[in-house]
């Protein structure tokens, strides 16, 4: 069986940084599927639809801002894993932000990272790594 290459959901305000990740990707020529959200309560409303085949969700990474309008970022991960479907969602934090206040709750919210802005290529080059090198989860029946 092939399985679908992963798909990257970029969680950020800014048209400017979704468009630096964009570029970021395809630079790197990765085969990922790409989907952008603006806040956080697009971000939820998008994950819980049926946008998303299952098999999908399990291959979803979340780049995720902490700073937004609406509900932030903090809020969006206490969310994401109160929900048994989503809860194992894999995400990383690219944010301005490089607060410990900010970091210590990120993870305890069980992020995979947390990078700053300007970090962007070490994100990338995690990532590529970690796509190249995980076992996803299996897509039971």
């Amino acid at each position: 069986m092939v399985s679908l290459p992963p798909i990257v959901m970029v969680v950020e305000d800014d048209f400017v940084d979704v468009e630096l990740v964009k570029r970021g990707i395809r630079a790197r020529k990765l085969n990922y599927g790409l989907l952008t959200s603006s806040d956080g309560n697009q971000a939820l409303e998008m994950l819980r639809s049926d946008k998303l085949t299952h098999e999908e969700r399990e291959r979803l990474i979340v780049f995720l801002d902490i700073n937004m309008p609406g509900m932030n970022g903090h809020q969006f991960l206490t969310k994401l894993r109160e929900d048994p479907n989503l809860r194992r969602t894999i995400v990383f934090v690219l944010t301005t932000s490089d607060h410990p206040r900010d970091k210590q709750m990120a993870y305890d919210n069980n992020v995979a990272g947390y990078f700053v802005k300007s970090n962007l290529e070490g994100l990338l080059d995690t990532v590529a790594v970690y796509v190249e090198n995980v076992e996803f989860p299996p897509v039971l029946p």
